[in-house]
């Protein structure tokens, strides 16, 4: 795990090595354990080293490799986990390896199978690769975005880096404001669901995208290499069957995500997805007795789960470290949190991510394992039943319609709302994206050409899982933890996202998701005596959250205050009017909507960054 940068200059000058350093220098936080540089005819490599495999000055970058057929130079964030496996095949072809990195295996694998390659890749990363004979730049994206890649053209200028504040550096570069992100941020609350950010002319590669930058000519062009939805649901299988396949892969998934030569650990929230993690890792590792995990929690019941982490740790022995997020610390560090997430972030949750990375570093564990992308592939958010009573009201199944209604009904949510969700997910989704323009919410933002024109319904649970992947939650919440754990020089890694695990989900029939109301359900079963049964039954949903709604009410001063500038900064684009809005919740006239921390945030984050609107 690292960071990367790239600059091209497209007039052919010379980079100045003082252009890539400042570019790196930005980002030491993500990789302490040292710098690299390479420079060719119009263009230069930068790199951070996070040192995870091979601890060796072997192991540094950017990386020379010469292939079978041809000279290539590598800058790499991230980790291909099955290299192992991908180095035995090299080497029957006749590679030889001098290094202990999965870095090595990329470049042969490069110049064995070409672009071709990352279809082999299981993991995560982002990474540029020059070919010498070609003398084209291959820039490629992991499947899912867990890495992060940015790019952006200034004057004679093309660059490309893991942050977006690397840009900063680059004489000429001025941040303005992109209307059209910051409208769905702030009024859908939906970001990183195109390649554009908020920064205008700052752009993203998007997940499973790869680009081909041509050196002589200066012309590239973005292809995309991997898509969810070609995946085909498989009606044959057997759920027995499926609960066995779920826990093969997931153990595995697990096995690989491992494999490092620094001190690993996991997040701990004791939900049901960072409990599995946990107990499968116990089960796996050998030092049983020095598996270390990092929970967050706060004072406000409601909010609280620790109870069912403590259960976890007595259960698999693990030793508990425990962080307890403050609001007055919370402010005290936004202007440093602001500028290592890079743009407006969409709760204060966050902090609390961001304190348990920096337990985690402050007792060592480098690598953390981490939960995210269970929720998406096995539809663990409440607003999953919309899609789910909407396609067997699409089927006609109306007896186990009204049967998992009464089901979802007795866990204490409204059968009038859950029914009214079913219904909605049931009409075409431009007729609900029409409708939303005339909600109050949605009519405090000045809405601008080029915005998201989306209704957030689906047929059912495949089309809901595929949008989550790549139009509204996973992609953002894949950033937060990568900036969060970078800040602190750790690793985040996600097992529930290798994507055998994902394409056998994405094929499963709706019922296997959720029976009798019951969420995740193929999980629950598969873990079965490798998890404690109190998380295990547990239906209820928290997370590492934090008690928003109480901060902003103890706080009022604080968040008029800041609400205000965002709206005096904003440019027109916040009414005036949502001042309003945020004192009748105040004021106890309507409940908290999370709007009201995404407001206040845009602010604080254009002063941060300079923004011009």
């Amino acid at each position: 795990m690292c960071g990367i940068a790239g600059i091209i200059k497209t007039d052919n000058s010379q980079v100045n090595s003082q252009e890539i350093k400042k570019m790196t220098d930005i980002i030491a936080h993500r990789g302490p354990n040292g710098e690299g540089f390479y420079f060719g005819k119009n263009f230069a490599f930068g790199h951070r080293r996070l040192a995870i495999l091979d601890l060796t000055d072997a192991g540094k970058q950017p990386m020379v490799y010469e292939g079978k057929r041809g000279k290539y130079v590598i800058t790499y964030n991230g980790e291909v986990y099955n290299y192992l496996e991908l180095k035995e095949e090299l080497m029957k072809d006749g590679y030889i390896f001098n290094t202990h990195t999965d870095t090595e295996v990329i470049l042969a694998s490069y110049d064995k199978w070409g672009p071709e390659c990352v279809k082999r890749f299981n993991g995560m990363w982002a990474f540029a690769i020059f070919d010498e004979k070609r003398n084209e730049i291959f820039i490629s994206r992991d499947r899912f975005g867990i890495k992060p890649l940015y790019y952006t053209t200034v004057g004679n200028t093309f660059a490309f880096a893991s942050e977006i504040k690397q840009f900063t550096t680059i004489n000429g570069w001025k941040a303005k404001l992109n209307k059209r992100t910051a409208y769905d941020f702030l009024a859908l609350s939906i970001s990183d669901h195109t390649e554009e950010t908020f920064f205008e002319g700052v752009y993203q590669l998007k997940p499973g995208d790869f680009m081909l930058y041509d050196l002589s000519k200066h012309k590239y062009n973005v292809e995309n290499w991997y898509d969810l939805n070609d995946i085909e649901i498989n009606n044959d299988i057997k759920f027995d069957e499926a609960v066995e396949r779920f826990r093969e892969i997931f153990f595995d998934a697990v096995r690989i995500h491992l494999r490092s030569d620094v001190k690993v650990g996991s997040c701990l929230s004791g939900g049901l997805d960072s409990s599995t993690l946990v107990c499968v890792m116990n089960r796996l590792i050998d030092t049983k007795e020095n598996q270390e995990v990092v929970s967050a929690t706060t004072e406000v019941k409601k909010h609280r789960e620790i109870e069912y982490a403590e259960e976890v740790a007595r259960f698999t022995g693990v030793n508990l470290h425990v962080v307890y997020p403050r609001f007055e610390e919370l402010v005290e560090r936004l202007d440093e949190i602001i500028w290592h997430q890079d743009v407006p972030f969409g709760s204060t949750s966050i902090f609390a991510q961001w304190k348990v990375f920096e337990e985690a570093r402050r007792n060592g564990l480098i690598v953390m394992l981490d939960g995210q992308g269970a929720d998406e592939i096995l539809a663990g958010y409440y607003h999953a039943y919309g899609p789910f009573l909407a396609n067997l009201l699409r089927r006609a199944k109306v007896v186990k319609f009204y049967k998992e209604l009464r089901a979802i009904s007795s866990l204490g949510y409204s059968s009038r709302g859950m029914f009214k969700r079913a219904i909605l997910n049931a009409l075409p989704e431009g007729l609900i994206a029409r409708a939303r323009r005339f909600r109050k919410k949605e009519s405090l933002f000045k809405t601008v050409d080029g915005v998201s024109d989306l209704g957030f319904v689906y047929p059912n649970l495949y089309h809901y899982r595929i949008d989550m992947f790549y139009r509204t939650s996973l992609i953002p919440l894949l950033r937060y933890e990568d900036r969060n754990s970078m800040r602190f020089s750790v690793e985040g890694r996600v097992p529930y996202l290798d994507y055998r695990l994902v394409e056998f989900m994405l094929s499963l029939p709706d019922d296997f998701l959720i029976r009798d109301g019951i969420t995740k359900i193929i999980l629950r079963n598969s873990m079965r005596g490798i998890v404690p049964d109190k998380v295990l039954d547990r239906k209820d949903k928290l997370g590492f959250e934090t008690p928003e709604s109480v901060w902003m009410k103890e706080n009022k001063e604080f968040v008029v205050r800041n609400v205000s500038e965002s709206i005096r900064l904003s440019d027109g684009l916040i009414s005036s009017r949502f001042l309003d809005y945020v004192n009748d919740f105040l004021n106890g006239k309507i409940g908290y909507d999370r709007v009201i921390w995404r407001v206040l945030i845009f602010g604080q984050w254009m002063k941060r960054f300079s923004v011009e609107a």
